[in-house]
């Protein structure tokens, strides 16, 4: 009897260690289990985080992509901040796509997230401070650009004023011819000139004026370019008479004269005489225009039968 009590003692013992052991295995394998739960509900949380910090980063390193070429060593910065960056990324990347990752891994993992978050808050900061720049430099550019804008017109409006002031001080040094008059002259073997209106008669053409006074004119040698005009509008022109080309003052063409005749002027009322023989054979009015410096100075016109 009493060998049957104690194998029943010992069966209910053994029993009983073996419950324990269940409880013990049980509890143990829910607390690894409840772990490694938590452990990837925090992996997955992570991961959000990061996704989240990966996609405002990049916007900031977007934006500091259009500073890039304006500052060698802001390039240089934005470089360095842009591998260290990427670097950081790679090591979370390699952490949160395990298979199975440890709670050392996971803190490491937060401990480059926070990183990551610290560098992102300087490059917006960067940016903020570039834009701002920027804009600046943008509003310095605007006030640049009017007041050199204000200034092309200031420099315009001068120099069509000091243009004007020259016109004006050409135009008073030219000389008003006092009564312009053209004739038909005959002259005489003997040398001995009279006037006359038959074209058969008319060996040459006078054209007489005074200058009058003109302070403003300097003294000195004046040039008068004549153009003699036939009846058919034609400018006479012969080369071994001086005949040549000039510029009007107002439009720049080219027009042909006659003839050139300097004059010594001395600021005084001086009387002028000058003759013109070639080309005097079609019956009509013969005009005559004297110019100086490219201005129309006077006119004249005489008609010859």
């Amino acid at each position: 009897m009493e060998n049957q009590g104690s194998s029943k003692r010992f069966y209910i013992i053994v029993i009983v260690l073996l419950l324990l052991m269940n409880v013990v295995a049980g509890y143990f394998l829910f607390t690894e289990n409840t772990a490694k739960k938590e452990l990837e509900v925090a992996k997955q949380e992570l991961d959000n985080q990061y996704q989240g910090v990966l996609t405002e980063l990049e916007a900031r390193k977007a934006e500091l992509e259009q500073y890039k070429g304006k500052n060698a060593e802001l390039d240089s910065t934005i470089v360095a901040r842009q591998t260290e960056i990427d670097q950081h990324k790679a090591e979370i990347e390699g952490l949160l796509r395990k298979g199975k990752i440890t709670a050392a891994e996971l803190g490491k993992a937060r401990q480059l997230i926070e990183k990551l978050k610290e560098e992102n808050k300087q490059l917006q900061g960067k940016v903020e401070e570039l834009t701002s720049a920027n804009e600046m430099l943008t509003q310095e550019n605007q006030t640049l650009g009017q007041n050199l804008e204000k200034e092309k017109q200031a420099t315009a409006t001068l120099a069509e004023e000091k243009q004007n002031l020259s016109k004006k001080v050409a135009l008073g040094a030219l000389i008003k011819p006092v009564g312009l008059k053209i004739t038909g002259m005959n002259v005489k073997s003997n040398g001995k000139e009279s006037e006359t209106t038959k074209l058969k008669n008319v060996d040459k053409l006078k054209i007489t004026f005074e200058t009058g006074e003109n302070k403003i004119t300097e003294k000195g040698s004046l040039k008068f370019y004549l153009r003699v005009i036939n009846p058919k509008g034609e400018t006479i022109a012969v080369r071994d008479q001086g005949s040549g080309t000039f510029k009007l003052a107002d439009s720049g063409d080219e027009v042909q004269y006659s003839r050139i005749a300097d004059i010594d002027y001395l600021q005084t009322n001086k009387k002028i005489s000058i003759d013109w023989s070639s080309n005097i054979t079609l019956e009509g009015t013969y005009k005559v225009e004297v110019y100086q410096s490219g201005y129309l100075i006077g006119k004249g016109e005489v008609k010859l039968k």
